[in-house]
């Protein structure tokens, strides 16, 4: 149905945003070669700040994963009426993606306490905390990447049922779809051709009698 699919459609889009706004903390830790401390002190007071941050923004986060998830769900169900590519590609992303943030997300970001000392590097958890910043930049984006296929599924689901009503209603689909097929008039009206109009032609009496007179 169509309000599944609005659901779907909204929610992935704010998942994928809340996502790429971790890109100033996962940048530089992920992209750039050699790492510095000063990216890792970043990234590190980046995601001290978001646990520590206010309940109500993760439960707003909550909300709308479970809003995707159910809509999600629902247009899964209706797959086993005979639409199973929904089942088997936005199932298992979502599945994926509900795994990622529940088991490897969510206990990454309650490691990373929220008063950091003034020298990181001194700190005797700082290998720990360069270790969850790094596995939070690359499960961000895979995320990322799950719900940006999700968002292509979409866009794919709705081509392909808008191009099944791109011909007119008066043509004849069956039809249009083999043309070679359809039978031609033309060639049925063609009349037989005449013995006259062939290269060969029957003898005249005169000519007949000739050749049996030799």
């Amino acid at each position: 149905m169509v309000w599944r699919t609005t659901f779907v459609t909204m929610s992935t889009c704010f998942l994928l945003g809340t996502t790429f706004t971790h890109w100033i903390a996962d940048h530089d830790v992920l992209w750039r070669s050699p790492v510095t401390p000063d990216a890792l002190a970043t990234s590190i007071k980046y995601y001290s700040f978001l646990s520590n941050a206010p309940s109500g923004l993760g439960w707003v986060y909550i909300a709308v994963g479970i809003v995707a998830l159910l809509s999600a769900g629902g247009r899964a169900m209706k797959g086993y009426q005979g639409q199973s590519g929904e089942i088997l590609f936005d199932g298992v992303l979502w599945s994926a993606i509900a795994y990622t943030q529940i088991y490897d997300v969510y206990p990454t970001i309650k490691l990373i306490p929220s008063h950091l000392p003034q020298s990181l590097t001194d700190h005797k958890a700082y290998p720990e905390l360069v270790s969850a910043v790094r596995d939070l930049a690359t499960n961000n984006i895979m995320t990322a990447v799950m719900l940006t296929g999700i968002m292509l599924l979409q866009a794919g689901r709705w081509y392909s049922k808008r191009s099944a009503n791109d011909l007119p209603p008066s043509v004849d689909i069956s039809a249009a779809s083999t043309p070679g097929r359809a039978s031609s008039p033309e060639k049925e009206s063609l009349p037989l051709p005449k013995r006259s109009g062939t290269p060969f032609r029957e003898l005249t009496a005169e000519e007949a009698f000739e050749l049996s007179g030799q």
